[in-house]
């Protein structure tokens, strides 16, 4: 039995996916011009633009994760782990699949093409498109590295998740979501993600890569766990709703300390090992008080489900799959037009978003077919409305 949070879909959870994903689309369009390096990167950058692209991406992908891990538990619901895993591997690895085959070799052409390792048409690098692993050859899943990690996570941790809906776990949880609230104990969960930060990241070695990626395996697990624990628990959101400006208050104190003491006046900074310590302490602080905050905040006002936001929800899914390609394209094309820089940006922004709907609702959306290889299920709109609602398990 599904544990009773979870019962049904929730408002605030889905408004936490789409916002959250949506953001992606402003972070990517402006990687060109925030002055790191990028697929396709302008000469010319945007100093504001990168210290609020910094400050996102402190929590960005942390809150991505975390709602993820709310979506597991939703999606699994009193399915047979045998039927679980099947849907995982036809929701997660065929679009990874999908993604690696047809969505990010024109990411990976483009970024050939301005970089002047390559020179032909699309057509003719093609036949290149396999030849080796990225960087250094050209298979990538790019920005869907996200799908492999969930996916790999959703495996391993299935017991963990299995427990946690057992009658025994769902004890165990509430339990533990009660004293939690109680004395305030939901901040020990900067400990494990400081641990990381200062041990695991100086090791790591293939960032985002999923081998080698030794902060990132155990960061963004922890972070999927929290999340199935943070939705599964009542008192603990009702806790987390009722201290929201407390955890806001902390997130600004804890980025201006990273900022003033790390990140002001840098483009990427470094941090010597003698303040690794302090920075892996502080980082994760900044981390989890966003987190709790935006949940806070999220459960105390996202709570109305507009006609909008079953179809946005929906949509969240192929738009994070094209999205990107869609951003690359439109960078591409606005550098070789000579677009001055916070113009490139706003286009860019516009231009994804256009370009990936049109995608999306005439290729994806109305073709049976199609749908599945966008996350998607296999039914026509009058069906689907019938169906029970089931998270995207993103």
């Amino acid at each position: 039995m599904a544990p009773a949070v979870f019962a049904d879909r929730r408002a605030d959870l889905d408004w936490l996916r789409v916002l959250a994903f949506g953001l992606l689309i402003f972070y990517h369009a402006g990687m060109a011009w925030s002055g790191w390096s990028w697929h396709v990167t302008s000469p010319d950058s945007l100093e504001g633009l990168r210290e609020a692209m910094r400050f996102l991406n402190r929590w960005r992908m942390p809150l991505i994760f975390v709602v993820s891990g709310a979506a597991i538990m939703l999606a699994l619901g009193d399915r047979t782990p045998g039927a679980f895993v099947r849907d995982r591997l036809k929701r997660l690895l065929l679009p990874l699949a999908f993604g690696m085959v047809v969505i990010v070799p024109p990411q990976v052409y483009l970024e050939r093409l301005s970089s002047g390792q390559f020179t032909g048409s699309f057509l003719q690098w093609l036949p290149h498109a396999f030849d080796g692993v990225y960087p250094k050859g050209n298979v990538s899943w790019h920005h869907l590295w996200f799908l492999a990690y969930v996916l790999v996570f959703t495996l391993v941790l299935l017991p963990v998740f299995l427990w946690a809906r057992s009658e025994t776990g769902q004890t165990a949880v509430a339990k533990a979501g009660r004293v939690a609230a109680r004395y305030g104990l939901q901040w020990l969960m900067v400990l494990p993600l400081a641990v990381s930060f200062l041990w695991l990241a100086p090791i790591s070695w293939n960032i985002n890569g999923l081998v080698g990626d030794w902060n990132g395996l155990v960061f963004y697990g922890a972070l999927l766990l929290y999340g199935a624990f943070l939705f599964g628990s009542t008192d603990l959101l009702v806790a987390l709703q009722r201290q929201r400006f407390v955890s806001l208050t902390v997130g600004i104190a804890a980025y201006a300390l990273l900022y003033l003491g790390y990140f002001a006046g840098t483009v990427r900074p470094t941090i010597p090992p003698e303040a690794r310590p302090v920075f892996a302490l502080v980082s994760a602080i900044n981390v989890m008080a966003w987190l709790f905050a935006i949940v806070g905040f999220a459960h105390r006002y996202l709570t109305k489900r507009p006609a909008f936001l079953s179809e946005a929800t929906e949509a969240v899914y192929p738009f994070y799959l094209i999205h990107q390609t869609a951003t690359v394209i439109a960078v591409w094309a606005l550098l070789k037009a000579g677009a001055p820089p916070l113009l490139g940006f706003a286009a860019a922004v516009m231009a994804t978003f256009a370009g990936t709907w049109l995608i999306y609702a005439g290729l994806v959306r109305p073709w049976r077919w199609v749908r599945p290889l966008f996350g998607m299920k296999a039914v026509g709109t009058a069906a689907r409305r019938s169906l029970p609602r089931r998270a995207a398990g993103l």
